[in-house]
């Protein structure tokens, strides 16, 4: 249950992420009901969402479910970069790849959940993106995080199980970075500013990363 001291409209971006006085913060299971309900949109946005051009075992030119991973959990903390690695395992399965590769893909969208998410916090973003460093920090994360999502699954898996030629790996790389980027700027700013006026006001809103 949370207690706002104050409107959340006139918060400022340090006190979004500051547990106030009296304010109470704990898990519950509306943070399972979330996490639940990400793994199900990200499965579905991931299989379905990608604008084609697929260059196989889960890699897309222009991939919707990093939407999903990156603003759930920049909203949900640890919650949305659960989903954020739980769900392309699944939406990756309905598209074909290997078991063993989208179980190797783990750590790469975990990562790219997880950044954002700690940018958002350490640097005590606003998530409205009021000012010019809310955009600037969080395209930044996304720029890293994208790069590592694509090196390790270039070549740490695919290369790693010889899945992929040499020749190939840059096709795959920027595949998979420009994919996840081109998307990410698409949606991730729309949805952040749009909505997070409302979710910030949740009880289901993350500060810390737990509750």
């Amino acid at each position: 249950m949370t207690v706002e001291t104050s409107k959340p409209n006139d918060l400022t971006a340090e006190q979004i992420w500051t547990v106030q006085e009296g304010e109470k913060r704990s898990v519950g299971v509306i943070h399972i009901v979330i996490t639940a309900l990400l793994i199900g949109i990200g499965f579905v946005v991931g299989a379905f969402g990608s604008i084609s051009f697929p260059l196989g075992f889960g890699v897309n030119f222009f991939w919707t479910g990093i939407a999903v991973q990156q603003v759930g959990a920049v909203w949900f903390g640890i919650w949305g970069v659960i989903a954020g690695a739980v769900f392309p395992f699944f939406s990756n399965a309905i598209a074909g790849t290997p078991f063993y590769v989208s179980l190797a893909y783990i750590p790469a969208n975990a990562v790219q959940a997880f950044l954002p998410a700690w940018v958002f916090r350490k640097f005590k973003l606003d998530p409205r993106l009021k000012t010019k460093r809310d955009y600037l920090y969080f395209f930044g994360a996304m720029l890293v995080s994208s790069a590592f999502g694509a090196l390790w699954s270039t070549l740490v898996v695919l290369r790693g199980f010889g899945l992929l030629t040499t020749e190939s790996l840059p096709l795959f790389i920027w595949g998979w970075f420009g994919g996840n980027v081109v998307a990410g700027v698409v949606f991730n700013f729309v949805l952040l500013k749009a909505l997070s006026g409302v979710v910030i006001r949740t009880p289901a809103f993350v500060k810390r990363w737990l509750a």
